[in-house]
């Protein structure tokens, strides 16, 4: 439970920092609370930060920064936080380091490691993983049979279990299966484990290390695929994560474990950078200090991803990420000649997503206009199609060509506008996803 203990910080120092000034009225900081907060720091530094030698240097170089007035002129609590992160993090380039002003948690932390939480405590904190369904937001198919997951946070390892192997049973039968991590923060080491474990055969697979610096020294934690999980693993099936410049900690652990094992494509943005788990200390009963006290290091690269963040194999926008990953999934699938079921229908409508075709407004005119059951409506430089026998809204039409369109929520149903010799509008062709087609002539609607 520590290492989980341990990450779960992560989250809850940046969420402090954010909180803190409405948990604690503040009040000026005096010249004799700043040094006494900065020899603290300094001396936690030295003996708590993971890397003991860049430890040293943060700890030198807000000293140096003290003695040469540079906090001199902050006053609040806020202020002079702010100046310490800003120093410690340019030594460092450690995203985790944090520190925030919280008077009443720090006076906690003084009395010494937090006690376990108390059952009442406990069942809040239970309470609190279920209502946010231990991190899996949605689970869904998309067009093309491929299974997509939005995980928002990895929670406790084992009462996340039955709610992970039955998210990865839906996604089992799927053509392969795309994860979306970017807006996901971290979380427990132990579920990164459990979840890459899924994407691996019966043998183990060593995904990373943890290294923890102690009072006594440093101590290592292997985490290895596991050999069997509740569920079916799926070692073989394709596999593309999401990424954004928001994703964080265990997150990135997550995906760079399985990137540096050549399992998974990501698609993205470049992550936050943040691979250093921490425990949070007092400083002078006032402040909350972030310590990383452990890091990653992987067993292939020989490194983590701490200050660089996770670089996608396909880098894009994060807002563009899903159609991208979506689209790249269906071409992998073509290639491998995978029977999927309409897959170059589902190859147009997502390029057409990625790439919208351009249609002039004089056209999109000649097309406008009542079709025997149908109706194709121009409004605000945008086509619209309805069925005016029944009571449903317009639906956006997106072309996919000069004359062939998808229609806005039914992937299966699609337009496509007939014309003469002379090039004149004569009527439209809804055509089906199953090969089924009819005619509409334009003209007046029956209704």
């Amino acid at each position: 439970m520590r290492n989980t203990f341990y990450t779960f910080l992560l989250i809850m120092s940046v969420l402090s920092a954010i909180t803190c000034q409405a948990q604690s009225p503040q009040t000026n900081i005096s010249a004799t609370q700043k040094q006494k907060v900065v020899e603290r720091i300094a001396q936690l530094m030295e003996d708590k930060y993971i890397f003991p030698e860049l430890g040293v240097k943060m700890a030198n170089y807000i000293q140096k920064q003290y003695k040469k007035k540079a906090y001199a002129a902050a006053q609040s609590p806020d202020d002079f936080r702010y100046l310490l992160i800003r120093d410690l993090q340019a030594v460092s380039k450690d995203k985790h380091i944090n520190m925030s002003y919280n008077p009443a948690r720090a006076k906690r932390l003084s009395k010494g490691p937090l006690p376990k939480p108390s059952p009442e405590r406990m069942r809040a904190i239970i309470a609190r993983e279920q209502g946010r369904n231990y991190g899996f937001v949605k689970v869904e198919q998309l067009m093309g049979n491929i299974g997509y997951l939005d995980l928002r946070g990895f929670y406790d390892h084992q009462r996340g279990a039955e709610t992970a192997a039955n998210a990865f049973g839906f996604l089992a039968n799927t053509h392969g299966i795309i994860i979306d991590l970017r807006r996901n923060g971290g979380g427990s080491p132990r579920m990164v484990q459990l979840l890459c474990s899924y994407f691996f055969d019966e043998k183990p697979v060593h995904l990373s290390n943890f290294y923890w610096r102690e009072d006594k020294g440093v101590r290592k934690d292997e985490y290895w695929s596991l050999e069997k999980v509740q569920g079916k693993k799926m070692p073989k099936k394709p596999l593309y994560i999401l990424t954004s410049n928001r994703t964080f900690s265990a997150a990135e652990d997550f995906s760079y474990s399985l990137q540096a094992q050549k399992r998974v494509t990501i698609v993205g943005e470049t992550t936050g950078g943040g691979a250093h788990p921490v425990r949070s200390f007092e400083a002078e009963n006032m402040f909350v200090v972030s310590v990383p006290i452990g890091r990653s290091f992987n067993p292939i690269t020989k490194t983590d991803w701490e200050g660089v963040g996770v670089i996608p194999d396909i880098k894009t926008p994060a807002n563009k990420a899903l159609e991208r990953a979506h689209l790249e999934m269906l071409k992998l699938l073509k290639s491998k000649n995978t029977v999927v079921e309409n897959i170059d229908w589902a190859i147009q409508g997502m390029e057409a997503k990625i790439n919208p075709v351009q249609i002039s407004k004089a056209l999109m005119k000649t097309y406008a206009g009542d079709y025997t059951n149908r109706k194709i409506v121009l409004k605000e430089n945008h086509l619209y199609y309805q069925r005016p026998s029944t009571s449903q809204n317009m639906r956006k039409l997106i072309p996919l060509t000069q004359d062939l369109f998808a229609v806005e929520g039914l992937s299966f149903f699609r337009i496509q506008i007939q014309k003469d010799e002379r090039g004149q509008v004569t009527g439209v062709l809804g055509k089906y996803d199953n090969g089924r087609s009819d005619l509409s002539k334009k003209g007046k609607i029956i209704e």
